[in-house]
């Protein structure tokens, strides 16, 4: 504040009379807040054939117009205020003029001063309120992603873990595998073995039975011929 008053105290009495309207800040901060809440997240980015600036770029506008009406505002007002304090230790018509003519227009200065710097406080306020809002919500964000990015490590350690198990699974299954081949192949075989071994005892059998009736035969071939003699010989 202090420089902006070492600036415009060369201001010339004449911005006292075209500067009594009300404060651009007061009817442009929320529009301008807005433009520059939308403006923060498009920066370089054109509409069509407008081109949307950046937030700073915005804000330094923004600020260089507070500041413009700001020293004119105070120009006007310590203007005002010196040529109020001279006339009012001047003659009588000078008194009245400054008490009729000067006093309400530096009190209206003086007014739009107090007016600026409350909207300049509740803009600031706001931005306050906005960054800690925003904040909160990138926090809220941080947190989600967060839980999404050890949902993701869960899911890859849970697709390692399939892996595995599917991996073991299939190598039980080749070696249950390889095992049932195998049992199947001693199986043929002991079943070969069983057949063989079947049939030399069947064999073993029929040449039993059939040497036990061959010789049964011979026999009582020779015992017809035994008898034949003896009746021969009877005779």
């Amino acid at each position: 504040m202090a420089t902006m008053s070492n600036r415009n105290n060369s201001t010339n009495s004449t911005m006292a009379q075209t500067t009594t309207t009300t404060s651009p800040l007061q009817t442009k901060q929320p529009e301008n807040t807005r433009v520059m809440q939308t403006a923060s997240n498009k920066s370089n980015e054109s509409c069509g054939d407008i081109n949307i600036p950046d937030y700073t770029e915005l804000r330094l506008q923004n600020l260089d117009k507070v500041n413009e009406y700001y020293n004119k505002l105070l120009g006007s007002y310590t203007s005002t205020y010196n040529q109020y304090a001279t006339q009012s230790k001047g003659t009588k018509n000078d008194q009245n003029y400054a008490n009729t003519v000067l006093l309400p227009k530096y009190t209206n200065y003086n007014n739009q001063l107090i007016n600026l710097t409350q909207s300049m406080i509740k803009g600031v306020n706001q931005d306050i309120d906005l960054i800690a809002e925003q904040k909160e919500e990138l926090a809220t964000k941080t947190r989600q992603v967060d839980t999404i990015m050890k949902n993701i490590a869960l899911l890859k350690d849970k697709d390692n873990e399939m892996m595995v198990l599917t991996s073991a699974r299939k190598d039980s299954l080749s070696s249950a595998s390889d095992g049932l081949d195998q049992m199947n192949f001693s199986t043929y075989i002991f079943i070969g073995i069983n057949v063989l071994v079947l049939l030399v005892i069947l064999g073993l059998v029929i040449y039993v039975v059939y040497s036990s009736y061959s010789a049964g035969t011979r026999a009582r071939s020779m015992n017809n011929i035994y008898s034949g003699i003896s009746r021969n010989t009877n005779v």
